[in-house]
């Protein structure tokens, strides 16, 4: 080779670094290509190939005389470059973007005489791309030129002055750098967050985001490979600068497409690894960006349906619920985002929104199964409810509710609300700590919750009425000026098509006289209505309608006026009646506790009188009932109803002896009751025996035995 193709084989060495992969062979004709002559073309394909073996590995060497030297004659070769380039068309400098995404990290290098080289190196790409858009010779560019006194800034060894002459220099850069050329440089900064000098993987960060800052908008169609590449990086980046680095070009990417990034992230494969999670967690960075994924993510949720019903296999007749894949990615991600500190403002901004929507995706994601990874066929190892409860517990604490938060794991509230069985349980702690640690915040609340109780899934609406029947139980609620609206808001549940939701709404009209017993008389024949209609539902298999009705009745009456129970006493009653044998305890025991208050709107009454004759031999014998309770509530209801018998030798008998803790000798308390009972009614003696008889087949052993002692 001649004098002269040995510098142009020099000259175009540094323009090919990037622009041949290393599987390749033979670089592809280019635009630059028209530019010059068959001969120099010639010279350029062998330069290539040997930028390509030799060059690059020297500018990112571990040492730093092999960077300084690479870097240095980079730097002549350019200027030389510069000085003889003859453009016969306009057209662009294609290899601009590589170069510059080779050279730019080095400017942060540690060894100062590479930082200086570097700079050179910019300083002349940017002429030469000038010279190819058909600037001439001596043409001076005020943005360019402010380049070179930089260099003094580079001198300076301090880390910051550094990274902030980085981001000047980059902005010079982002103005002459042509659109074509700027995903190359992105792509190549994303290798140099893995650059082998820490100080250039941090450059690298710094010179990346201050040209997405700028020029980021145009780059939506790469958005989402860009995405993927960072993942990749930030599995082998140890440096933590550069990693919160890497979350801020996340965030910016995401202020300039956030539809595009927040799309990508929703599509990751779940579990999201911690890498994802964290480009995750970094959009809470800043509370613009933060709201907007919110507010996106809430409209979603609200419109998504949480899962599908899938057969459980061919050979079973059933179905499970199945989480569908969007609604449950996008709550994995709003759990990591909540996780960033910095959210808190669109956390408390918007708390009463996003607590309805998680409480909501909480109650829709109860006993449902992770979907099946596409690839693996495998169910996700995601719990479904738990990561909506991680995702709320994690808002309480932004939203600095800690007496909440305290009272909640002190009642293991969290593990109950993820589960099936106990999810009511669950919601009606979280609604009890809120009422008692956070009852300002109760109105928005529940003004967000109310437009759910016509939600399609029944879960959703169990978990609103459960939380809405546990405020009642508060008298907060009044306070707040909020009766109204639950007390509607329960009247119009019970007629729900979903039993669990009339039980529960049963169960909140009954709380009003626990929360706000004045309030009970305004409601007086609502509650009534409702009470006396759930002890005859009919589509309540396990009965719990029912024992709601008779609790919630049980603690009403202690507050109604005799005036709005007196025509309904005897109708109540005999409806109570039927439950006194029932197999089930706990309804034997309301049914029995209920007459005992249904008590005092009968007194004066022949046909409540008449009632209690009627029911009299079941209470003494249930006073040896094998469940407890049953007993207790027996002694209390023979207490009280012991002025109505109209006996006043049996109501002092009932008064002393009927105590609840104090034990009682059966046997004599029933020879002395059937004294009594022989001289202040003989006429009802042969009713007792009929009715005693009645029991000889009882269910229970103990009441069979008794029945059998008592028959006179």
């Amino acid at each position: 080779m001649s004098e002269n193709e040995n510098f142009d084989l020099l000259k175009v060495c540094v323009n090919s670094v990037m622009s041949l992969p290393p599987e390749t062979s033979t670089p592809e004709k280019t635009k630059e290509d028209d530019v010059l002559d068959p001969k120099q073309r010639k010279v350029k394909s062998e330069a290539e190939k040997c930028a390509h073996r030799h060059l690059e590995s020297w500018l990112s060497s571990g040492h730093y005389y092999e960077r300084e030297r690479a870097v240095t004659a980079t730097a002549h070769i350019l200027a030389n470059f510069l000085d003889n380039l003859t453009i016969k068309n306009m057209v662009s400098f294609h290899n601009l973007g590589a170069l510059l995404g080779r050279l730019s990290p080095r400017c942060s290098d540690p060894h100062p005489p590479v930082r200086t080289a570097a700079v050179d190196c910019i300083y002349t790409l940017l002429y030469i791309q000038l010279r190819y858009e058909g600037f001439s010779l001596d043409y001076k560019d005020e943005a360019v030129d402010s380049l070179l006194p930089l260099k003094d800034q580079l001198e300076n060894p301090d880390h910051a002055v550094l990274y902030k002459t980085c981001s000047d220099l980059t902005k010079v850069m982002s103005k002459r750098l042509p659109q074509e050329q700027l995903s190359t440089l992105v792509f190549l900064l994303f290798d140099g967050l893995n650059d082998s000098q820490t100080n250039c993987c941090r450059a690298s960060s710094v010179i990346l985001n201050t040209l997405l800052k700028n020029r980021g908008g145009g780059l939506q169609d790469q958005v989402p490979e860009m995405l993927e590449v960072l993942h990749a990086r930030l599995q082998s980046i140890t440096e933590e600068q550069v990693r919160v680095a890497a979350g801020q070009t996340v965030l910016i990417l995401a202020s300039q497409h956030l539809q595009t990034v927040i799309t990508s992230l929703v599509n990751q494969p779940l579990p999201y690894d911690s890498w994802i999670s964290e480009m995750w967690m970094a959009l809470g960075a800043d509370p613009i960006v933060a709201s907007q994924i919110i507010e996106m993510v809430m409209e979603k949720l609200l419109i998504m349906a949480p899962y599908v019903d899938k057969k459980e296999s061919m050979m079973r007749g059933g179905t499970i619920k199945i989480a569908t894949n969007q609604p449950l990615a996008m709550t994995c991600g709003l759990k990591e985002l909540l996780l960033n500190g910095q959210c808190q403002e669109p956390a408390v901004n918007m708390f009463p929104q996003l607590f309805t929507c998680l409480a909501v995706r909480l109650g829709a994601s109860v006993g449902v199964s992770a979907p099946k990874d596409n690839n693996t066929k495998h169910a996700a190892s995601v719990h479904v409810a738990g990561v909506a409860a991680d995702a709320l517990r994690i808002l309480l604490a932004r939203a600095q509710l800690d007496e909440v938060m305290k009272r909640l794991d002190e009642d293991n509230a969290w593990e109950a609300m993820k589960e099936q069985n106990t999810h009511i349980t669950g919601i009606t702690l979280l609604a009890r700590a809120m009422s008692k640690h956070a009852g300002p915040r109760l109105p928005s609340i529940v003004e967000c919750l109310c437009p759910s109780l016509n939600n399609i899934y029944e879960c959703q609406r169990i978990t609103v009425t459960a939380f809405f029947s546990e405020l009642l139980n508060h008298h907060v609620v009044t306070e707040l000026m909020l009766i109204d609206v639950l007390m509607n808001n329960m009247m119009e549940r019970i007629s729900d098509p979903c039993c669990t939701v009339r039980m529960l709404a049963v169960r909140g009209l009954g709380n009003i006289a626990v929360g706000s017993p004045e309030k009970v008389n305004k409601y007086a024949k609502e509650l009534l209505a409702a009470m006396s209609s759930g002890m005859e539902e009919k589509d309540d298999p396990g009965k719990l309608i029912t024992l709601e009705a008779m609790s919630g009745l049980s603690k009403v009456l202690l507050y109604l006026d005799k005036k709005n129970v007196h025509l309904l006493v005897v109708h109540i009653f005999m409806k109570i009646k039927p439950f006194l044998e029932s197999e089930n305890d706990e309804i034997r025991c309301a049914s029995i506790h209920l007459m005992g208050n249904l008590s005092k709107f009968g007194s004066g009454e022949p046909v409540f009188k008449d009632q209690i004759h009627n029911v009299l031999v079941s209470l003494l014998l249930h006073l040896v009932d094998p469940n407890p309770e049953v007993v207790k509530a027996c002694k209390y209801a023979m207490r009280v109803c012991a002025p109505v018998v109209g006996s006043e030798q049996i109501t002092t008998m009932f008064q002393n002896h009927l105590h609840e803790d104090k034990s009682l000798h059966y046997g004599e308390f029933i020879n002395d009751l059937t004294k009594y009972l022989i001289q202040d009614f003989p006429g009802m003696l042969n009713f007792y025996h009929i009715s005693v008889i009645q029991f000889f087949k009882s269910n229970w052993h103990e009441v069979r035995a008794e029945a059998m002692f008592i028959d006179p």
